[in-house]
């Protein structure tokens, strides 16, 4: 600690081409020891908050876009913009306050291994899951209901009807797919903004995922367990931007493979 922080930085840089994340400064542990115990525990946040927002997005978009301008529309848009200015851990805190102070039906906080017990594990991220993937559902609804909106308004969907196609065959097989390119942007872009809300989350849970190591480390100015976690995070995220590039192919093969 005695270096320049920019020489102990390009140190760490330097170690990272090889692997090497460093060592904790307050346990001396190995910080890719701590992501290999870390990450799978937020992985699972996410990818269950993504489901979470996915199932109640994509239903609610379809239903609001179809009947455009009725009642169910407008409560469904009045819950989105509840959804988008609501912080994932204020849910939090509202989901202990409901299902666990009041019901008594979930456990407060903790995590289980999905390997000791799989329904423990599940009963005891649900929350966590719904936290975050409820909020970010709304913005993926909007942008499902606006893109679905403009397709159905096209020539070959019009078309379509004047077939006698029915209402279901034209919105799954020929709207929806067309739809799919912007919301999926939509949900990409959304998978860094759920990665930065699982920080605060796992903390109001105890959840011993990456998001909570992250805030120890800053607490106890930890820098090397710090960088190591967000560069991973950083990583995934990348590494999910160009997956959704690779499926823009399989969904609409007017985008070009160039």
């Amino acid at each position: 600690l005695n270096r320049p922080a920019i020489v102990r930085y390009l140190d760490w840089l330097g170690g990272l081409l090889h692997g090497e994340f460093g060592a904790s400064l307050i346990s001396g542990t190995s910080v890719l020891d701590k992501i290999r115990i870390r990450l799978p525990v937020t992985l699972e946040i996410t990818v269950l908050a993504m489901l979470v927002s996915i199932l109640i997005a994509i239903p609610s978009g379809i239903i609001s876009a179809v009947r455009r301008g009725s009642g169910l529309d407008t409560g469904t848009s009045i819950l989105s913009m509840i959804g988008v200015a609501m912080p994932p851990f204020w849910l939090g805190m509202l989901l202990i306050l409901l299902f666990s102070v009041t019901l008594h039906w979930l456990p407060a906080s903790g995590y289980v291994e999905m390997s000791k017990s799989v329904v423990e594990n599940l009963r005891r991220m649900i929350m966590p899951a719904v936290a975050i993937g409820a909020a970010f559902a709304a913005t993926v609804m909007r942008q499902t209901r606006s893109a679905l909106l403009e397709v159905l308004d096209c020539d070959f969907i019009v078309t379509a009807k004047a077939k006698g196609l029915k209402g279901v065959v034209i919105i799954w097989k020929h709207a929806l797919r067309n739809a799919l390119i912007p919301v999926i942007t939509v949900i990409a872009m959304q998978t860094g903004r759920m990665l930065g809300g699982v920080v605060v989350v796992e903390t109001v849970f105890a959840i011993p995922g990456i998001g909570r190591e992250i805030v120890d480390g800053i607490a106890s100015r930890d820098y090397p367990v710090v960088l190591g976690m967000i560069m991973i995070v950083a990583m995934i995220v990348v590494f999910i931007n160009t997956m959704v590039d690779i499926v823009y192919v399989f969904i609409d093969p007017r985008v070009s493979h160039k």
